[in-house]
């Protein structure tokens, strides 16, 4: 047992181990802040995404990747969030929709470039329009 105690002890003291340790559980504790606000002036884009076919996981997941699309290949996106519903039982969420699609843009004029571009146009018209039997946008400005 003073053996094992003994090898477990040489162990821990290796400094490769207090560098993982101390990353781990030391310097992880300064990720513990609050978060920044989002400077004012900023354009949010939240889209709600009912589909036709409600539950349909594959249809789901086509208007999923179109979103991540975004992202990847629209300068103006500068934050991207998809997801779907999260059921509650409060009477204040509405938690009807499939999937909800959150973006961060500049300005209105990021938003209306995002509009027209061509990945946007290629997902609305073979994604989004066609799977959907109703899609809501509210835009808002940070203050």
């Amino acid at each position: 047992m003073i053996s094992l105690m003994k090898n477990l002890i040489r162990f821990l003291s290796r400094p490769g181990f207090m560098v993982l340790w101390l990353g781990a559980f030391g310097l992880g504790a300064g990720c513990a802040t609050a978060p920044k606000p989002v400077p004012a002036g900023k354009l949010f884009h939240v889209g709600l995404v009912w589909l036709k076919e409600p539950g349909n996981a594959a249809h789901r997941q086509q208007i999923v990747a179109a979103a991540h699309a975004f992202a990847r290949e629209i300068p103006e996106v500068q934050f991207l969030s998809v997801g779907q519903t999260l059921p509650s039982p409060s009477p204040y969420v509405d938690d009807s929709f499939d999937v909800c699609v959150v973006m961060q843009f500049a300005d209105k004029a990021a938003m209306e470039r995002y509009n027209q571009h061509p990945v946007h146009q290629k997902a609305a018209n073979e994604a989004f329009l066609p799977l959907s039997k109703k899609i809501l946008f509210y835009d808002f400005t940070s203050e």
